[in-house]
């Protein structure tokens, strides 16, 4: 998935999940169109984002996790299983003292897509509030997206 939306999803989630997929999984190059779902208890209601863009051969292959490890480099994948076109994991982060442990799922079946993650986020005592509203202890964030491909690139 190309680093736009990366950014796009890191960005609402703080390191949430990117996409693309490995070779063990089937996605079809072309132009996509993805449809991502954050929920919060920071937020009334659960944002709801849509995007298309064009994914090329490479990154339809590419293992999703590399970018999530990339994107932050302080995050690590702890457990990875593949079985058919599902992959779960789950992840750790850590920025500047704050922890984020995570888990999710991916799963690509040619021309659909679909994926979620739950991170809970461990603000430390004393660190300046990042967000407006978000005091220091625990937040769960939960993103789930689907795609699906409308045809070839322009």
């Amino acid at each position: 998935m190309p680093k736009k939306s990366i950014t796009v999803l890191i960005c609402s989630c703080l390191l949430l999940p990117a996409a693309g997929f490995a070779a063990s999984f089937h996605m079809n190059p072309g132009k996509w169109e993805f449809v991502t779902t954050v929920r919060t208890s920071m937020m009334s209601a659960p944002q709801v984002t849509t995007n298309t863009e064009c994914v090329t051969k490479e990154e339809a292959e590419r293992d999703p996790l590399a970018n999530l490890t990339n994107v932050g480099k302080d995050c690590k994948i702890i457990k990875k299983t593949i079985s058919g076109t599902q992959m779960n994991y789950t992840m750790e982060c850590n920025q500047q003292g704050m922890i984020t442990k995570g888990k999710g799922s991916f799963t690509g079946l040619g021309d659909t897509a679909s994926g979620s993650m739950e991170m809970t986020m461990q603000m430390p005592a004393g660190m300046p509030q990042a967000m407006p509203g978000m005091a220091n202890g625990a937040m769960t964030v939960k993103t789930s997206w689907q795609a699906k491909r409308i045809g070839p690139c322009n």
